[in-house]
């Protein structure tokens, strides 16, 4: 009896060609920016060194410099990579999402490599490339949590005519200066009793603009 031959596989088709570069381009940029988070945290940003990033990600000092031409750009997408899981942050509550993400950071600042950015972030701040890369952080939260405040104003949970930098910079400004400037742990309780305060101020009308 004559068994059929299995046939040979189809050729490889532009579309799924793509398919898989791109699955593995994926796998290869997150270890990339793991390991130059972990480097960080590990060594700040001066001492940091892309040959260490290769050997910690498994992947080539090449295809690195190739996708990053820089040490800044690197550094710079990690942390963007690091903060991006907050972008998406919509409990459907005003008090929800800032609740979900002060706690969050928190979490992030309070593991050791987060503990060793934020270290990195504060003493090489006279390092151009690094007060650059932080001021591209701090513009993109303040972005978000702009967008999140606002959407609090759409769902008339805040005044139309409320100041959103003042209750950014009293809800984040106030944990944060506890956090990272203190060195004092920041609760969950503690964080929700912050965000209750400014939000019941803001919504008696104590955080208008000024006309």
């Amino acid at each position: 009896m004559q068994h059929e031959s299995t046939p040979p596989p189809g050729p490889r088709t532009r579309r799924t060609e793509g398919t898989r570069v791109h699955g593995r381009a994926e796998r290869v940029v997150s270890a990339v920016l793991a390991a130059t988070h972990e480097e960080l945290g590990r060594v700040g940003y001066g001492a940091l060194r892309i040959e260490d990033v290769a050997a910690r990600s498994g992947v080539n000092k090449t295809t690195i410099y190739r996708r990053w031409p820089t040490k800044s750009e690197l550094v710079a997408a990690s942390l963007r990579a690091a903060n991006e899981e907050q972008e998406a942050v919509d409990t459907g509550t005003l008090r929800g999402d800032l609740l979900a993400v002060v706690m969050r950071s928190v979490r992030l600042c309070q593991t050791p490599t987060g503990r060793g950015i934020v270290r990195m972030l504060q003493m090489e701040r006279a390092d151009p490339e690094v007060e650059a890369i932080s001021r591209a952080l701090r513009d993109r939260r303040q972005q978000r949590n702009t967008a999140m405040l606002e959407r609090g104003i759409t769902r008339g949970e805040l005044p139309a005519d409320v100041n959103l930098e003042l209750i950014h910079d009293l809800i984040f400004g106030g944990i944060f200066t506890r956090l990272i400037q203190r060195g004092e742990d920041v609760s969950e309780d503690y964080a929700a009793a912050a965000i209750d305060t400014v939000l019941a101020g803001a919504r008696a009308g104590a955080a208008r603009l000024p006309r």
